[in-house]
């Protein structure tokens, strides 16, 4: 049998939430004149403002996070509802403070005889009995109004879902844009194998065919030149190794899976002849795939710069806030980038992928930016 001092433990979260849920819900009538205004003019400001606050509200009445808020065309219905339940929410505690104000002026009257105004009764009129009487119409009254609180929150959370939910327009539209971008992934990794392929033919291979030519050589070579042929034959195996790992770091440096994003572009600003300026958050980041994906854009745009734009310096900048991890690359080049060329397509796909955002400014005379911003979380 369970005792009451085992049930107070479980009681008390209930309690907790119900206050929680009545809190959160009655506090939406602050924002109620900004919700008004957003409805007319959504959705510009102040509805992006106005969502994020509805957002944080119904994440405190049930402990959700709702990071995605609907889409833009979205918007303004979204708004007039969260206005209309808002204003119904408004009226309940109107209802309740004047219960409230009723109840008191009555208790007064029957413990002191004096009139109440509200009534227009005498000094006298009320009694005990008199608010006997009232008590239990007024107790459910006020649970029928808590209960239209309940199911107002209730609504809310409904109607944020509804419109958060895309339809299938919006569906076909997204199986689109995903097949597209895998199309678009697919090209890029097969670019990226032949650019590695290029790499080891051309560099490592031949390299190592120098190599074998060298010790030949020395097998028929006298004690004299043995020496320098092995000298030469030293140094080739050196750059042997530095072509391999040019290689694997332009696959994939080892340095970002171990000391993460900030260590990974400063190793490659020293691997860069050019000026490099970094200016990078140090935030922690948590998704590793956002970071693997920042690094190849910087790394990506760095190779375009120094390839094509002409610049004596270029700048990275990184931030983190709000779910976003945010690479600015900008040159001081000639400008005139193409969006669509081989070079910048290979860093749109590569944002695609992971549902983020590239924009690229690169009037002619420079300078060019390149923003990309990725989701992480």
């Amino acid at each position: 049998m369970t005792s009451l001092a085992d049930a107070a433990p479980h009681s008390r979260p209930i309690v907790r939430d119900v206050l929680r849920m009545l809190g959160g819900t009655a506090s939406g009538i602050v924002m109620l004149p900004a919700t008004l205004l957003a409805v007319v003019t959504a959705p510009r400001a102040p509805a992006p403002r106005v969502l994020d606050a509805l957002a944080a509200r119904l994440t405190r009445v049930d402990g959700l996070p709702r990071r995605t808020p609907p889409r833009a065309r979205r918007t303004r219905g979204l708004i007039a509802l969260s206005a209309l339940l808002q204003l119904v929410v408004l009226c309940i505690l109107l209802l309740i403070a004047a219960g409230v104000v009723v109840g008191v002026q009555m208790l007064v009257a029957a413990a002191t005889g004096g009139p109440v105004d509200l009534f227009s009764a005498r000094p006298g009129r009320v009694t005990w009995a008199t608010v006997g009487l009232f008590v239990v119409p007024g107790l459910v009254l006020l649970f029928l109004a808590l209960s239209g609180l309940g199911g107002i929150a209730w609504l809310e959370r409904r109607v944020w879902e509804a419109f958060q939910r895309p339809g299938a327009g919006e569906l076909s539209q997204e199986v689109v844009r995903l097949h597209t971008t895998l199309d678009e992934v697919v090209d890029a990794v097969d670019a990226e194998r032949r650019r590695i392929e290029r790499d080891i033919h051309d560099g490592v291979q031949q390299r190592v065919v120098a190599l074998s030519i060298l010790l030949a050589r020395v097998e028929r070579s006298g004690a004299d030149d043995g020496a320098a042929l092995l000298r030469t034959a030293r140094d080739e195996t050196q750059h042997i190794l530095d072509d391999l790992r040019d290689v694997a770091w332009r696959t994939y440096p080892e340095m970002l899976q171990r000391d993460g994003l900030a260590a990974a572009l400063q190793a490659l600003r020293d691997r860069v002849a050019m000026p490099v300026h970094l200016d990078v958050d140090r935030a922690p980041i948590a998704d590793r795939a956002a970071e693997t994906a920042a690094y190849f854009v910087a790394s990506e745009a760095v190779t375009n710069a120094i390839k094509h734009a002409q610049a004596s310096k270029i700048m990275i900048r990184v931030r983190t806030a709000a779910g976003l991890l945010t690479v600015t690359i900008e040159d001081d080049g000639v400008g005139g980038a193409d969006a669509t060329g081989t070079g910048l397509s290979g860093i749109a796909s590569r944002v695609a992928a992971r549902d983020g955002r590239l924009d690229v400014r690169s009037p002619l005379g420079g300078p060019t930016v390149v923003e990309a911003v990725i989701p992480c979380g």
